[in-house]
């Protein structure tokens, strides 16, 4: 089984979203978490600035918002890195 947890950073930017975008970013991640516990590798990879640096990393989109992870297969966790908005697609 596999657990979801979020960073300090990423706490500090979900407070920024309604409660329902956090809850729908939740259910996203729990569902990564199950479909990892099954042996499936879900999600899409990004590269993203995380602490200022690019790094290619496992995303869901919810709305307008992009939540970046890691997953941790020795310890069996799913770690949100970092939340942020979007850019609309038609720039």
């Amino acid at each position: 089984m596999y657990t979801v947890e979020i960073s300090p950073s990423a706490w500090n930017q979900l407070a920024h979203l309604s409660l329902e975008t956090y809850r729908r970013i939740r259910d996203e991640l729990d569902a990564v978490a199950t479909a990892l516990a099954k042996g499936l590798h879900p999600g899409r990879s990004e590269t993203v600035r995380v602490a200022g640096r690019p790094v290619s990393a496992p995303s869901v989109v919810v709305d307008d918002a992009i939540a970046v992870y890691e997953v941790d297969h020795e310890s069996h966790r799913v770690l949100l890195l970092e939340v942020a908005r979007r850019l609309p697609r038609e720039l």
